[in-house]
């Protein structure tokens, strides 16, 4: 029986003054400096000078970039660092997810991909205006606007904090120097210095995960070791058929909910969008977008059984509970302090994959949600002004620029929240749901009208505002908990033992299945439901109300509407077009040509 040393349990005092060396700062210098430098080619030696070339790379990136771009863009320093927590606290269940990675590139392929390609819009919210009105479009821009200025600050700070501790740098002037760099690559080199930048931090994520693991297989005895305490500790779960939504894990809650979520990701978010117009044929999106949720899969292992050794570590000595750390959230920096004591780099090479992960999602959302706020501001609000192409750039280049510095701004907000990985996960329900509502309408559902749209967007995002900040409430007030699986500080060294106040605990001991939910009678069951399932409801609540709203009003003229807004599958059921209206010898169809001409015709009459 493997069992580690009491001399191996790294103090309170040299967590806080492990700083690291020489080495360690120059990997992850090294990293940033790479991903100056392709910003800096992307620049002055390859200039992005028109929309196309800026936004969309010119329609000629090739598939390996755009397949790590995406995996970049769901995965931050918040997941890197969360999903190990969340393995150790409350077990393996969260590895449910995977189930749902296959159905979700079919299911985005075959329904998705074909009308976002068959459009060829520069701003795919473009789409909610071509199918319903301008008012819709702009409800789309307002959630996800609302999403990246709740997000980019978490997703800044939270690797910031991680790299103060091993620098001993303000979390100000890291965060300030990396968004630096992010900004100055994301605006001035375009949609090919973002891509080409998530490819490069990707691969710093995936081999500083990779080499951890290896190294830590090593020194706890290896796999069936790391195996075996995760079973007797009661971690190992993945089958719990538990029907209850009230339960915070089950197979159910947690395939499920992660599959709307990285669905909403890969399908929704315009990032993503963006990055499947970029490649010249929809063949080779599909095939980005395959290699992406390959590389999901393995993402989302490789965090699985780095949360397995967590717990493989830790299993008999809690270092929140011994006061060696003063939340969970620092279990993986300690670690990663304790390896990086004996393997020189290591600890740098890990922490350059969070703050490369944190770096490829901000470039991702700034770069999209640049151009997206141009496109549909303008073409809504001032359909007659018309701009150059390099002044296109240069404004967008701008709006990338403010984004950025109120990023940075906003974490003096964000430092005083708390709790940021699972309120983050609540607001990514809130608007994810009300985003999946509106496109899924759209796509899906030719009888639904604007007015259905509407009522169902808004009535999703109020519905699970209401039921989220509630839970979130309740959460801080210690009404509403959620306390991990058993641990013990029976093998911490005997001055921890000794001290520990058992008065005052923060072992958990909780060995049955699932996770528990422990509640005061005064919370409304409602407040309990799983957090896994906030954009589960607040999808499928906004799609019923909308159904019903438009089957309550005057349906759409369907005959008007172009088969290109529609996913292959309901064609069958659309009148049929005129001959003008089929797909011309380019594929994208002069219907949606006429329709998206006539629209900006109406428009400049408005």
């Amino acid at each position: 029986m493997y069992n580690y040393s009491k001399n191996n349990t790294i103090t309170m005092d040299e967590f806080a003054d492990f700083k690291f060396d020489w080495i360690e700062n120059s990997v992850v210098v090294a990293m940033l400096l790479l991903s100056f430098f392709i910003g800096v080619y992307y620049t002055f030696c390859d200039k992005q000078d028109t929309f196309a070339a800026y936004m969309l790379g010119g329609r000629t990136m090739g598939i390996f970039p755009v397949a790590m771009s995406l995996v970049a863009s769901c995965v931050s320093g918040l997941s890197i660092l969360g999903i190990p927590t969340e393995i150790y606290l409350y077990g393996t269940q969260y590895a449910a997810a995977n189930f749902t990675v296959i159905m979700l590139a079919l299911v985005i392929g075959i329904f998705y991909l074909p009308v976002y390609y068959k459009l060829q819009l520069n701003s795919h919210f473009e789409y909610l205006q071509l199918r319903f009105n301008k008012h819709v479009r702009i409800i789309g821009v307002a959630l996800f606007s609302f999403l990246m200025v709740t997000l980019l600050p978490a997703v800044i700070f939270v690797p910031a904090v991680c790299f103060n501790q091993v620098t001993g740098l303000s979390v100000y002037t890291i965060s300030v120097g990396i968004s630096g760099i992010c900004i100055f690559y994301t605006s001035f080199g375009g949609l090919k210095a973002v891509l080409w930048t998530d490819a490069l931090q990707s691969m710093f994520t995936f081999f500083g995960m990779v080499f951890v693991i290896i190294v830590s297989c090593f020194n706890l005895g290896g796999v069936s070791e790391i195996w075996r305490i995760n079973k007797e500790g009661g971690r190992l779960e993945m089958f719990n058929m538990d029907p209850n939504p009230f339960a915070r894990n089950t197979l159910w809650t947690s395939s499920i909910g992660y599959f709307f979520t990285y669905l909403c990701n890969l399908a929704i978010f315009p990032a993503s969008v963006q990055r499947y117009l970029s490649v010249p044929s929809l063949r080779k999106a599909r095939w980005a977008l395959f290699y992406s949720a390959v590389s999901l899969y393995i993402v989302i292992n490789l965090s699985t059984f780095f949360g397995m050794i967590l717990y493989a570590r830790y299993y008999q000595c809690d270092p929140v509970a011994a006061g060696v750390i003063k939340s969970s959230s620092q279990i993986v920096p300690l670690y990663v302090s304790e390896v990086g004591r004996n393997y020189p780099g290591l600890a740098g090479l890990y922490v350059s994959g969070i703050l490369s992960s944190s770096l490829s999602s901000v470039s991702s959302w700034l770069n999209s949600i640049g151009g997206m706020l141009y496109k549909d501001i303008m073409e809504v609000y001032f359909p007659d002004v018309q701009h150059s192409e390099s002044t296109e750039c240069k404004i967008i280049r701008a709006i990338v620029i403010v984004l950025g510095i109120s990023s940075v701004l906003l974490m003096f907000v964000v430092e005083k929240m708390g709790t940021i990985f699972q309120l983050s996960i609540s607001i990514i329900g809130i608007v994810m749901g009300s985003a999946m509502a509106l496109f899924t309408l759209g796509i899906f559902f030719p009888r639904v009208n604007a007015k259905g749209a509407v009522t169902g967007a808004i009535t999703s995002f109020f519905l699970i505002v209401w039921i989220s900040f509630n839970a979130q409430y309740y959460m801080m007030t210690g009404q509403l908990k959620f306390p991990g699986k058993a641990t013990s500080i029976d093998n911490c060294p005997t001055t921890i033992q000794e001290n520990y106040n058992s008065s005052t605990s923060l072992l958990s001991n909780y060995t049955g299945v699932g996770s528990p939910v422990v509640a005061d009678s005064s919370v409304a069951l409602i407040y309990q439901l799983s957090y896994n399932y906030y954009i589960v409801v607040g999808a499928i609540s906004g799609i019923l109300v909308g159904l019903v709203v438009s089957l309550l009003t005057e349906p759409p003229d369907t005959a008007s509407l172009s088969p290109d807004l529609f996913t292959p599958c309901v064609h069958r059921f659309l009148p049929k077009k005129k001959q003008d209206e089929r797909p011309n010898k380019d594929g994208y169809g002069q219907a949606r040509n006429h329709e998206k001409d006539q629209m900006l015709m109406d428009l400049k009459n408005v």
